[in-house]
């Protein structure tokens, strides 16, 4: 069962995400903390964890507010993420664990289950994506690098979900997902590497015809 915390921080990310919560929305934390039934602490630790994914800007004394989307600024990102998504997927083929494999094999055993479900939870589809990239970077025992990706990716994530963003194209990266894995499982750097550059390739092709 997930913590109130864990709830509050998904649903305030997809929130985000979706645009529930537009560009410049000040984000105030009583009215958080009323709604998701949380502390200020834990609310703060939230807030520590979107910021670190580029979702929100905090300005000490001044308050919080939803990061504002800028498609040039996400376009020059990209091109850089292309790069370190190469070579994320080499360092995870060579040094993921077990644990970790096994780990991701559950988010698209979830994914398989919510895809055969009549009533598909899009928030939830959208948190095992996330989740997935998440335990990948975490895999290339590079904390540098892992705080990169996670950032460009939550980036990354705002705008595709705004702007190309359907059920089909989603499902599309889980199929990648599945590729992504079994080139970690057989340890194979430079098929896990060029698949990790493409899936942000092909993000980026997405999206280089707008603005």
């Amino acid at each position: 069962m997930q913590s109130p915390k864990k709830k509050a921080y998904e649903n305030l990310r997809y929130r985000i995400i979706s645009q529930d919560l537009p560009p410049g929305e000040l984000l105030k934390e009583k009215e958080l903390m009323a709604h998701y039934g949380i502390g200020r602490t834990p609310l703060r630790e939230i807030f520590i964890e979107l910021q670190r994914e580029g979702l929100i800007r905090r300005v000490p004394r001044a308050g919080t507010w939803v990061a504002p989307m800028d498609i040039n600024y996400v376009k020059q990102i990209v091109e850089i993420r292309i790069r370190l998504e190469g070579l994320g997927g080499e360092l995870a083929a060579r040094r993921i664990t077990d644990a970790q494999i096994s780990k991701l094999e559950g988010i698209l055993e979830k994914v398989a289950a919510e895809r055969a479900s009549e009533n598909i939870d899009v928030q939830r589809l959208i948190h095992y994506e996330s989740q997935f990239h998440q335990l990948v970077y975490a895999a290339t025992g590079n904390s540098r690098l892992e705080e990169l990706l996670i950032e460009f990716q939550g980036i990354g994530a705002r705008f595709w979900h705004s702007l190309v963003f359907n059920q089909e194209q989603l499902f599309k990266l889980f199929d990648e997902q599945h590729d992504m894995l079994d080139a970690l499982k057989n340890r194979d750097a430079k098929r896990c590497g060029q698949l990790m550059a493409d899936h942000a390739r092909a993000y980026f092709k997405s999206i280089n015809g707008i603005g």
